[in-house]
């Protein structure tokens, strides 16, 4: 069944109305008609299955037949990533909100070597957010934030019962080894490091804040490599996979 992200607020009781390229995609693109049935999701764990009643060219008007809701995951996991070039950073978002993160937190950091992301960079990001939901029936969207400096992620991390810092030194100990003595959190921030590394001070700097550093083994992976790897063992770790 087609899917499609809807705004909470165009769902009156059992009416909807779906709007701009949504509609255009399932009238013109899809051919959906009348009669057929697609599923809405809102962002808030709300799962519709809606029948289409009509539409024109930039508007489809719905009637719900059902609702399901799914809470959200009992582990809140918060990436916070240095600004990748290119592609890279697309990548660790849409793979990243189809492991579950809450949310994504771009930032800069003394070894990025691209500039802060215009508005229009996040907006994109989002949009890959919905569609990637859309593909793996993830009904809560993980929300990107502004981008921020490297000291602005550090001094906001009080809301966090875990913080890491994933560095590729071979001092920094095993993930494992760190974590699995621990008590499962509610929340964890793990910040993620640019192509090039952190500097030897940032990590000083994470420590001072709270942060405990973390290794991925003897592979020096890439850095989405290490986003994606990183989310995905955190969730083993705490049985979040299920």
């Amino acid at each position: 069944m087609r899917r499609f992200f809807i705004e909470p607020e165009a769902i009156q009781g059992d009416q909807a109305v779906l709007g701009g390229g949504d509609a255009h995609h399932l009238l013109h693109v899809l051919r959906l008609k009348s009669g057929e049935e697609v599923e809405l999701f809102s962002g808030d764990g709300l799962v519709h299955r809606a029948r289409i009643e009509g539409g024109d060219r930039d508007r489809v008007q719905l009637r719900l037949l059902s609702t399901s809701d799914t809470p959200p995951g009992n582990l809140a996991i918060h990436l916070a990533q240095a600004m990748l070039k290119g592609k890279k950073m697309d990548l660790v978002v849409q793979k990243c909100t189809e492991l579950g993160v809450v949310a994504i937190h771009p930032y800069l950091s003394t070894h990025t070597k691209i500039a802060a992301p215009e508005p229009g960079k996040i907006e994109r990001w989002q949009r890959i957010i919905l569609e990637s939901c859309k593909q793996c029936n993830q009904p809560w969207p993980p929300t990107c934030l502004p981008a921020r400096s490297f000291d602005q992620i550090l001094s906001q991390t009080g809301t966090h019962d875990l913080r890491l810092i994933c560095w590729e030194q071979a001092a920094a100990p095993p993930l494992r080894h760190v974590v699995e003595g621990l008590a499962k959190p509610a929340s964890i921030l793990v910040m993620i490091g640019p192509e090039g590394g952190f500097s030897s001070d940032e990590v000083n700097q994470a420590r001072a804040a709270g942060f405990l550093p973390v290794g991925l083994g003897r592979r020096v992976l890439r850095a989405e490599t290490a986003a994606i790897a990183t989310i995905a063992l955190l969730q083993y770790i705490f049985d979040d996979l299920l």
